[in-house]
C-alpha cells in the first residue's frame, strides 16, 4: 500500500499531534525524536483498542474464574446447607448463591421436627463417610497383616526343614514347597507366643485319627517322607553328616537294592501328589 505525502500527514495528525511529513531531509528537524513519536503513536493506538481488549479478556477471565472456583463453591454449599449435589450441577455463581440463600432462609421457618430430620440426614451422611474410611483402612490393614503372616509362615517352615534329617537339596526351595503344601491342606495361623504354626480345618483345630492336634512338625515330617527327602534311619550316621545340603550319609543308610528308595523323579512326583 502506497500513501501520498498528504495521506501520511493526515494519518499522523490523527495518531499524534505536532508531526508533519516534509519532502526531503533539508526541511526536516535535525533534532527530531523518532522514538518519542513512536511511543506517542503506541499510546494513541492503545487507548483506541483497549475497550475491545478489555471486553475479550473479561469474558475469558470470568470463564476461568468460574471453572476454578465453582466446584469448590458447590462442595461448600453441599456441606454447609446440605443441598443435594445433583441440584447444584450446572448452576452459575449467581444461581448457586441464590440457592444457598434460599436454603438459609428456609431454616428460619423450619419446625423443630424438620430441623431434627435435617440433622439426622446430615449425621447419616457423615456416618456413611466414616464407614467407608473405616472399611478402606481395615482392608489396607488386612493386606499388611497377611504379608507379615506369610513372612512368619515362611520363616517357620524354613526352621522346620532345616532341622529335619534330609538327604540334601536346596533348603530354601524345600521350605517354600512345605509352606505351599501346608497352606493348601490347612488354614494356617501363626502363634506369636509359641512361634509355631497352628493348623485348622473349617475353623476348627486339625486333629489326627487319635484326636490329637496336628502339629506343623508332624505335617512337615510326613510331607518330607512322601517327597522322598527324609532320612528315616540315621543310627549309623554321624549327626554332622545329616545336615541341609549333605549327601554323604544317605548312601550308608539305604542299600542300593532297596526297592523303595525313591529317585529324583520319584521324589518330585511324590511332592506333587502329596
Amino acid at each position: 500500500m502506497k500513501l501520498s505525502i498528504d495521506q501520511a500527514n493526515k494519518l499522523l495528525s490523527q495518531l499524534t499531534a505536532g508531526v508533519t511529513v516534509v519532502a526531503d531531509k533539508q526541511h526536516a528537524d535535525k533534532n527530531a525524536d523518532i522514538e518519542a513519536v513512536f511511543n506517542n503513536i503506541s499510546l494513541v493506538v492503545g487507548k483506541a483498542i483497549r475497550p475491545s481488549l478489555e471486553e475479550e479478556l473479561k469474558a475469558s477471565s470470568d470463564a476461568a474464574f468460574t471453572a476454578r472456583y465453582l466446584g469448590a463453591l458447590r462442595s461448600a454449599a453441599h456441606r454447609v446447607f446440605n443441598i443435594p449435589r445433583r441440584e447444584l450441577e450446572e448452576l452459575s455463581v449467581e444461581q448457586l448463591l441464590s440457592k444457598c440463600k434460599g436454603a438459609l432462609e428456609s431454616r428460619y421457618t423450619q419446625t423443630d421436627a424438620e430441623k431434627q430430620t435435617g440433622l439426622e440426614v446430615t449425621m447419616r451422611e457423615y456416618e456413611q463417610q466414616l464407614e467407608q474410611l473405616k472399611a478402606q483402612h481395615e482392608e489396607a490393614l488386612k493386606t499388611e497383616r497377611a504379608k507379615f503372616v506369610q513372612r512368619d509362615i515362611a520363616a517357620r517352615c524354613l526352621g522346620i526343614v532345616e532341622k529335619l534329617p534330609r538327604k540334601g537339596g536346596d533348603l530354601q526351595e524345600q521350605a517354600e514347597m512345605l509352606s505351599y503344601k501346608i497352606q493348601k491342606a490347612y488354614e494356617v495361623r501363626y502363634n506369636e507366643d509359641t512361634r509355631r504354626l497352628e493348623l485348622y480345618k473349617e475353623g476348627k483345630p486339625a486333629t489326627t485319627e487319635n484326636n490329637e492336634p496336628v502339629t506343623d512338625e508332624d505335617f512337615a515330617r510326613e510331607w518330607a517322607e512322601r517327597a522322598g527327602i527324609l532320612v528315616k534311619d540315621n543310627r549309623h550316621i554321624s549327626p554332622a553328616d545329616v545336615q541341609a545340603g549333605q549327601h554323604g550319609g544317605y548312601t550308608g543308610v539305604l542299600p542300593d537294592n532297596d526297592e523303595h528308595a525313591p529317585g529324583a523323579m520319584n521324589a518330585i512326583e511324590a511332592w506333587a501328589e502329596g
